[in-house]
């Protein structure tokens, strides 16, 4: 609402919003306080936000304040755009993207490999793709196996965007005291897995036992305030996912090569809604 500025609103503006303006005092006051106090005349508001404390409040505060409404302009594109927000409050856990790269034979990597050796599928132009897709989410989650075969930053490196919370899910206990994932002072970081233990600068959040470790972990998130996570990986995490169906969006890298043994992609039961030509 700071786009508003500080001078007049000319006489009959209109303000399109993509969510139901709050009526209630959260970390900021509430926007229909300011939408009255500057005089907008007309709101035109593509759905209503089923927020508890807001749901509706904040248009029945507007009408009577004799603000005319227009409600559910654009509202498909306004779900899609507030897609992370609207699972967050009504599924009542982060939304999760599933993301991975295979061969076109459907291998993650190839066996046998160097140990410490990042086998290469994606190319740069993916590369600075999945850079942008970790800046847009909150988190960014992979499994202990990645750790030890890859030892992953998780940062963003290939384009300006904001640092996501790097977390692993260490089941077994086999990740190694100080990782790349774990050595940032100023980022983020959390270690799921069964007792406590050091690790770098993460924080660690013990799995109670007998618990099962996604569900706990997204109902974790969810009470920090973490509203999207990224998946990267690997396999055995990814397919979990798929086969628990929590999960909202899976991004799938194909590059044009052939490995012809390896770990096995994960496979989706759905065809594609939409593809895109990457690079060459």
């Amino acid at each position: 609402m700071s786009a508003f500025g500080e001078g007049p609103i000319p006489r009959g503006a209109v303000l399109y919003v993509s969510l139901e303006p709050c009526a209630h005092h959260g970390r900021t006051p509430p926007c229909c306080d300011l939408i009255i106090d500057r005089g907008i005349e007309r709101v035109v508001i593509a759905h209503r936000d089923p927020f508890d404390q807001v749901a509706g409040r904040g248009i029945d505060r507007l009408r009577s304040a004799g603000i005319a409404i227009a409600l559910g302009t654009l509202e498909a594109k306004a779900r899609w755009l507030n897609r992370r927000f609207l699972t967050h409050v009504t599924g009542g856990r982060p939304y999760v993207v599933l993301k991975w790269a295979r061969s076109r034979d459907g291998y993650l990597d190839q066996h046998p490999r160097t140990q410490g050796a990042v086998q290469r599928i994606s190319s740069p132009a993916t590369d600075t793709l999945v850079h942008q897709w970790r800046s847009e989410e909150q988190s960014i989650l992979v499994g202990s196996r990645t750790v030890l075969n890859d030892d992953p930053s998780l940062s963003v490196r290939h384009v300006d965007g904001r640092q996501p919370i790097r977390i692993v899910l260490d089941r077994n206990g086999t990740v190694p005291p100080n990782p790349k994932v774990f050595r940032s002072r100023k980022d983020r970081a959390l270690l799921f897995g069964r007792g406590q233990r050091p690790s770098g600068n993460a924080e660690c959040v013990p799995v109670p036992e007998g618990a099962e470790p996604i569900p706990f972990l997204l109902e974790e998130l969810t009470r920090r305030k973490i509203s999207s996570v990224l998946v990267e990986g690997g396999g055995e995490l990814l397919t979990h996912f798929l086969r628990s169906g929590m999960w909202d969006e899976a991004r799938e890298i194909v590059a044009p090569l052939e490995l012809g043994n390896g770990t096995k992609a994960p496979k989706l039961d759905t065809a594609p809604v939409a593809e895109h030509q990457v690079g060459d």
